[in-house]
């Protein structure tokens, strides 16, 4: 949280400044009619605004201003997380530093209840809410429960300097945060805004959100992914030819990270307002992978890679045209798949035509791929096959999903233009990743193209990155459904981790 001059940042000391802080936040995010969440940059804009509209400008009022700003953003989404998913984290700093004896482990303070302070008092109030109470001085672990996706929801009592470490991986991960700033700092016997604290921990349950956490949904992916549940669900020949690699495209589909399943199941769920997707969701989960699995396939034989996922590619394992062979199956079963889906008639048609639509852009992606193939390529040619290559497979899974919702209509124009961004972002990513000369890397072709250092082209690459990755931000600025707008920022915040 950057200041706008390099004055001192402070908390006002006048309640009456405080109080027209937060009601002017709340007048402007009801005026524009604004859902949280919101990026740093825009909501250091508004702060510059809400300061400039009160005559504050020059008052070393920002970061204060970010964070209240930020509350009233979250007050009405705030109270649809249940109270024991809420976390109350208060600082050290408000023990008695001279009187108190509480032992420490690796969370933090082990508070004895001795009355020396003003913890015990907080911590029984918030407790008998059911929220969880952490006495401690690093944000470092709530950073890492965040990345998690254990904590779903966080009251931060600090100063401002100590909140600056955590907000924003909160802000990042779509993290519900109110904070309470501190009143009086200096790192010992420190003095919270009590009665904002008393507010916020009073902030009743409301009907909770639709959103699906992440680690839980992968688990239910891994589950699904395994040899048995896809043997019930792939149309196998019950007498297979013996070229016929059954076992390896089993093992093939139980491999990797499946993201776009996962997409597509997060996204059914929010959309659905359902608290699981049915059984009805598992053929278009397998379909999307199995399309998936299959370009995988055809593009390891087309570049003549020699591995996957740490092992020998398909086509080194049983040969070329068996893979080949292999490939075109998965095709074929993903198409299926999707025809027989329990869904109307018009859901499965829509299914198809999106699925077919993806699947020739990959391979006109490829087919640009191979125009360029032992050429340097420039980063718009490199954006290019990006587009049509990598793009397809996470639009076809976010559309598949909100078909399956039947709310396609009201959000197909987002999805397309969060999708090309994120996707785009997500393969220069996976470029800044290579450690080893790759022909196919964007910052492989930068390098060439431009005959720069690799350093030098990893860093064009990493700017362009970054770009995309706030493109795929500004694209859910329109989104008017928290659950769904929280969700997106969440999968950016989950994948397209910082470089």
């Amino acid at each position: 949280m950057t200041p706008a001059a390099d004055q001192k940042q402070q908390v006002p000391s006048d309640p009456a400044i405080r109080a027209r802080i937060r009601e002017t936040a709340r007048q402007m995010i009801a005026e524009g009619k604004m859902i949280p969440p919101f990026t740093l940059p825009q909501l250091r804009e508004q702060a510059s605004r809400l300061l400039a509209r009160l005559g504050l400008t020059d008052a070393g009022y920002d970061h204060y201003a970010i964070i209240l700003f930020n509350n009233s953003l979250w007050e009405t989404v705030f109270a649809s997380f249940p109270y024991d998913q809420r976390l109350l984290l208060l600082p050290i700093c408000l023990r008695n530093h001279d009187r108190c004896r509480a032992p420490r482990d690796d969370m933090g303070l082990l508070c004895q209840a001795c009355g020396e302070c003003r913890i015990p008092a907080i911590t029984e109030t918030a407790e008998a809410r059911g929220i969880p109470v952490l006495v401690s001085e690093s944000s470092s672990s709530v950073s890492g429960w965040v990345e998690q996706g254990a904590i779903q929801a966080v009251i931060g009592v600090s100063c401002l300097e100590s909140m600056e470490k955590t907000f924003p991986a909160m802000f990042r991960h779509g993290i519900p945060g109110i904070g309470v700033p501190l009143l009086t700092d200096g790192c010992r016997d420190t003095q919270p805004d009590t009665a904002l604290l008393d507010e916020v921990l009073a902030i009743p349950e409301t009907a909770p959100l639709p959103l699906p956490i992440f680690s839980d949904l992968a688990k239910k992916m891994e589950a699904f992914f395994q040899p048995k549940p896809l043997n019930r669900l792939l149309q196998f020949d019950e007498r297979p030819t013996e070229h016929f690699p059954k076992t390896e495209l089993l093992h093939l589909l139980s491999q990797g990270r499946h993201y776009r399943p996962l997409l597509a199941a997060s996204l059914y769920r929010v959309l659905s307002r359902q608290p699981d997707f049915p059984s009805g969701l598992e053929p278009v989960l397998l379909a999307i992978e199995c399309f998936h699995k299959a370009s995988l396939i055809h593009d390891d034989i087309e570049d003549a890679d020699d591995t996957r996922y740490g092992e020998p590619t398909l086509h080194r394992q049983i040969g070329l045209a068996a893979a080949l062979n292999a490939g075109d199956f998965l095709l074929g079963e993903g198409y299926r798949l999707l025809a027989h889906a329990d869904f109307p008639a018009g859901q499965r048609t829509a299914m198809l035509a999106e699925a077919a639509r993806a699947h020739c852009e990959l391979t006109l992606g490829q087919s640009l791929e191979f125009e360029t193939s032992g050429q340097p390529r420039d980063l718009e040619t490199c954006l290019a096959i990006d587009r049509l290559k990598t793009v397809p497979a996470f639009r076809v899974a976010l559309l598949l999903g909100a078909i399956a919702a039947d709310g396609l209509e009201e959000h197909r124009d987002l999805l397309e233009t969060f999708s090309d961004a994120f996707g785009i972002a997500f393969q220069l990513r996976d470029d800044l990743d290579d450690e080893t000369p790759n022909p196919a890397s964007a910052v492989d072709g930068v390098m060439q193209a431009r005959s720069l250092p690799r350093e030098a082209a990893r860093a064009i690459i990493a700017d362009a990155y970054r770009d995309y990755r706030s493109r795929a931000y500004a694209a859910l600025e329109p989104l008017t459904d928290p659950a769904l707008k929280i969700l997106l920022y969440r999968l950016i915040g989950k994948v397209l981790t910082d470089v």
